[in-house]
């Protein structure tokens, strides 16, 4: 769902920026701030999501069984929406390119917050779905390797 609502708050605010007339009836600006809308509604929707208490794993797991999003980082999230959506910026969008960086800048940390959390629930998943013997066990890469000083 948030991808979804990725792909439609960029293609929308794609649409409002550049796209003048009608096109089969359709008044294109109108359409695309349509789509923005929609995007923006299922990004908060799947921001939110995020912080919804998962059921935990087997009791050996413990509190490791499920993954949340700390408020803050939602919070942030979601004001990065808001700010993507809303006309009022930092630097207008009228005085382009420079106007759209701003937009741009957030909505690239947006994704890479959600790729993040993306990979911190995967890995969450895994580590239950290995059972407790095998989260007890370290990770290759944290083993010292021979002849350092670790």
């Amino acid at each position: 769902m948030a991808w979804l609502g990725v792909v439609l708050l960029v293609a929308g605010g794609a649409t409002v920026l550049t796209a003048d007339g009608r096109l089969g009836g359709v008044d294109l600006a109108l359409a695309g701030a349509v789509a923005l809308a929609v995007g923006a509604f299922l990004l908060v929707v799947a921001i939110l999501r995020l912080r919804r208490r998962r059921r935990p794993g087997p009791v050996a797991a413990g509190a490791q069984a499920y993954y949340r999003t700390s408020t803050g980082k939602i919070v942030a999230m979601v004001v990065a929406v808001l700010y993507i959506v809303s006309p009022i910026d930092l630097i207008p969008d009228v005085f382009l390119p420079v106007g759209v960086v701003d937009d741009a800048t957030a909505l690239t940390w947006l994704l890479f917050a959600f790729g993040q959390e993306y990979t911190r629930r995967s890995r969450a998943r895994r580590a239950v779905a290995a059972g407790p013997e095998r989260a007890a066990e370290p990770s290759p890469g944290s083993l010292p390797r021979r002849g350092s000083s670790r």
